[in-house]
């Protein structure tokens, strides 16, 4: 089920899919969460998004940060996921594509809540718990191991 993650430069995004990747965020972040902030931060031009959708819905997204732009390492924001979608594994399955893809380190800025959940996917954490636009986060850390020998 939603085997398709798709992935794309802002470029190769469509009217609708960026309508759709805007609106799911709003919804979640801004409406659901209660969390007001500027979520077109400028970041999102020189990302990759990755989106599992439904028929022709996004129904869980995240965008991947270029070293240099967030921090020294490559970076995953934005990790959102439609309510009636959740418990699927949808962002997990995008997260251990976004580590296969880069094979590189990632540092996320993570609500506190879903501190164990980013735990599981081998993420440590390097700093807080800090108040992020009101909502408690830690900045955490995946070390990409190379297994070559």
């Amino acid at each position: 089920m939603y085997k398709n993650i798709y992935v794309k430069s802002f470029t190769e995004l469509d009217h609708e899919e960026l309508y759709q990747i805007l609106d799911l965020r709003l919804r979640v972040f801004i409406l659901e969460q209660h969390c007001f902030y500027q979520d077109t931060d400028g970041k999102d031009v020189v990302s990759l998004h990755y989106f599992v959708k439904d028929g022709e819905r996004i129904v869980s997204y995240i965008r991947l940060i270029p070293p240099g732009y967030k921090y020294n390492e490559y970076a995953i924001s934005r990790v959102v996921t439609d309510p009636d979608y959740r418990q699927l594994g949808l962002a997990s399955k995008m997260i251990k594509k976004i580590m296969e893809d880069i094979q590189s380190n990632i540092r996320i800025s993570g609500q506190a809540y879903l501190k164990s959940y980013y735990e599981s996917l081998g993420f440590s954490v390097v700093h807080g718990p800090y108040m992020e636009d009101d909502i408690p986060h830690y900045e955490m850390l995946y070390i990409h191991h190379n297994h070559e020998v």
